[in-house]
């Protein structure tokens, strides 16, 4: 057992691991990991990283997988922030695999703590979650966070029972759910507002979803990105950019940032491509997690793109990508507020969106986004608005628009709105 166990310092706060005897100090992806819980993170290393001192406050953020997606990567970029306001965080992952990004969390500074909540039986929590769940809160957490839609009245409940003060839940995305699904998650949310817990709206689009399909009000609350990070690059980052992702001085590099799924709507882009005059040169840069069947790449294939689309995978820094593309472009049929035209639009690449709620709310913010419909003729006609104007023209909207992006999204007005809103 490690100097921070032994000598009782911040893992003192941990009774489920010394209970459970199954406190790692760095990740380890053996059976273990999906059979009993497990804290991975860097205060569990040597006795120097101690807990906070009593007057910073302790928020365990509860997640499905920690993956490279919207709420992780704002955790990533804000954990100073977040000591700066008073408080100290931690993580939990309920998903069956803790997911990828357990080493950056861990260098950031958060605990991770990962049990996983399904059963065999689909929407059956895993009778072992509700007591290792209910010990982990008993440790001394004074909030207690939700950024998933797994069971959160049931985890609200054990949170509650386990002496947390404060609930709080966010959701992420623009859930149309039907038939029984929607009655359940509208007693799951009622059931959270009846234990005191608050809501945080990330926007407009999300408030209106959670009024009409659950009658839910909340408080609205800002996402945010590392504005110092994503923003316009020099005339000279930009060439280097392109050689370095070996982009045609011509060509017309269009970018997507997201993992594959039906919703994000690939697929439009793949299908536009074609319908692009050859003389702009077009040329696809798709990054993101792809499709375990390989959907996409099957797609292409089938349409014969061959080199005017690259399949970069998932990145952990897409900023030179944006740094490179004459656009980006989002076709997605539903988004809660989309980060990454967030990210696109601070580092000032021209955008094409489809009209769909979360998306109109980015392109409310923006002057020179072309929002488009979500089928593959449509795409195709704003990517040629967009190529059709001049170069030096492009990059001076796409500074305009980052700039007025980058003012309204940075980390500390969103960490504030979350401490003000949610946990005050």
């Amino acid at each position: 057992m490690n100097n921070a166990v032994q000598t009782g310092q911040r893992n003192s706060a941990h009774p489920l691991c010394l209970t459970l005897g199954t406190c790692t100090s760095r990740y380890d992806a053996s059976p273990l990991l999906s059979e009993r819980p497990v804290a991975i993170g860097p205060h569990l290393e040597s006795p120097e990283n101690s807990f906070p001192e009593p007057k910073m406050r302790r928020v365990l953020h509860v997640l499905h997988s920690l993956e490279r997606s919207g709420m992780e990567m704002m955790l990533l970029n804000s954990a100073r922030e977040w000591n700066q306001l008073g408080y100290a965080c931690d993580v939990l992952a309920t998903a069956s695999s803790p997911g990828s990004l357990v080493p950056e969390m861990r260098e950031n500074g958060y605990g991770v703590f990962h049990i996983p909540f399904r059963s065999r039986w689909r929407y059956l929590p895993r009778l072992r979650f509700l007591g290792e769940f209910y010990r982990l809160c008993r440790s001394g957490y004074d909030v207690v966070h939700l950024h998933t839609e797994a069971g959160p009245g049931l985890v609200c409940l054990v949170a509650k029972l386990a002496g947390v003060r404060r609930i709080a839940m966010t959701p992420h995305g623009i859930f149309h759910f039907r038939g029984a699904l929607r009655l359940r998650k509208f007693c799951e949310r009622h059931l959270i507002r009846l234990l005191g817990g608050r809501v945080g709206m990330i926007s407009e689009a999300v408030s209106q979803c959670e009024w009409e399909r659950f009658r839910i009000k909340g408080v609205r609350i800002s996402n945010w990105l590392d504005t110092e990070h994503f923003r316009p690059p020099s005339s000279e980052e930009r060439a280097e950019a392109r050689r370095a992702l070996g982009a045609p001085d011509d060509a017309f590099v269009m970018v997507s940032v997201g993992n594959c799924s039906s919703l994000k709507n690939h697929d439009a882009i793949l299908r536009a491509l074609p319908l692009l005059s050859a003389s702009i040169r077009p040329l696809y840069l798709h990054i993101g997690r792809e499709d375990p069947e390989g959907g996409e790449r099957r797609l292409a294939a089938e349409m014969k793109l061959g080199e005017r689309v690259r399949f970069a995978g998932s990145q952990a820094d897409p900023l030179p990508y944006l740094w490179a593309a004459d656009v980006f472009v989002m076709p997605s049929l539903s988004e809660g507020l989309g980060m990454a035209a967030l990210e696109a639009a601070a580092s000032g690449v021209p955008m094409v969106c489809t009209r769909v709620d979360g998306l109109s709310n980015v392109a409310a913010r923006t002057r020179w986004t072309v929002l488009v419909s979500s089928d593959a003729v449509s795409v195709a006609e704003g990517l040629a608005k967009v190529a059709a104007i001049d170069p030096l023209e492009r990059r001076r909207r796409g500074w305009t628009d980052s700039q007025t992006i980058r003012a309204e999204f940075p980390v500390h007005n969103g960490v504030e709105s979350i401490v003000r809103g949610l946990y005050a």
